[in-house]
């Protein structure tokens, strides 16, 4: 038996918006993520430490899911075509690119903050100043430029692609669809409205919007509500 393209898309944003849940309240619980990315260098990294393995771990964890948006974007784009709806090239090629900045940018968490964690923490002082420094600078171009700002404006961008799509067009059926189409427009502008906190990190005249975390859980909500939609519906609304 074929399965079709929305009930496969489905499926495939109920597991990530399950899966990567996991690692983000784990963060949230014993991390403080992600007040704790504004403290002082030698907090953020005195914190780290005290994780243990375990926080490297659930770091990896959080990376991994954010490479695994790469198949939901593929067979969201595939469902879409499917059901006769509009997607264009932008679309794929932003929910891919937001897929892989997020991955790179939360990877620095698991393959080289440890290392500069030690030796921000227990080298010398010429050591633990040259640790900070370059914690300072990987925090704020991995982390800050690529994961948050690329990879989440990414994100925001294909989250109105598929706004878009439910809102007009063949898969603009009944009620329900059209306000998940709404609600997907909604938070997109507000989750790029939270980024300007971004640039509150590099110059404190910026106003800092403590939105972002709330845009992420309710952008999670959303996509598992759209993916049991999709299940539910199959090909057959």
């Amino acid at each position: 038996m074929t399965i079709s393209p929305r009930r496969v898309a489905g499926a495939a944003m109920v597991g990530f918006a399950l899966a990567a849940n996991v690692p983000f309240a784990l963060l949230v619980e014993r991390f403080g993520y992600d007040d704790v990315l504004r403290e002082p260098p030698l907090q953020v990294l005195a914190a780290f430490r005290a994780g243990g393995p375990e926080l490297i771990v659930i770091w990896l964890a959080f990376a991994l899911c954010a490479l695994a948006f790469l198949w939901v974007s593929g067979w969201t784009g595939e469902a879409i075509r499917s059901g006769g709806g509009r997607w264009p090239a932008w679309a794929a090629a932003a929910g891919a690119a937001s897929a892989v900045a997020q991955a790179v940018g939360l990877s620095r968490w698991s393959f080289v903050v440890p290392g500069l964690a030690d030796r921000a923490l227990d080298g010398s002082p010429m050591e633990s100043a040259v640790a900070v420094g370059t914690y300072q600078a990987l925090h704020q171009f991995a982390g800050v430029a690529i994961g948050e700002w690329l990879g989440q404006t990414l994100l925001a961008a294909w989250t109105v692609a598929v706004g878009l799509a439910l809102v007009r067009g063949p898969l603009a059926r009944g009620i329900w669809t059209r306000a998940l189409g709404l609600v997907a427009l909604i938070l997109s502008p507000l989750w790029i409205v939270g980024q300007v906190e971004l640039l509150a990190t590099v110059d404190p005249a910026f106003p800092e919007f403590q939105i972002t975390q709330w845009v992420f859980t309710g952008w999670l909500v959303w996509l598992l509500a759209l993916g049991v939609t999709w299940i539910v519906q199959g090909e057959t609304k």
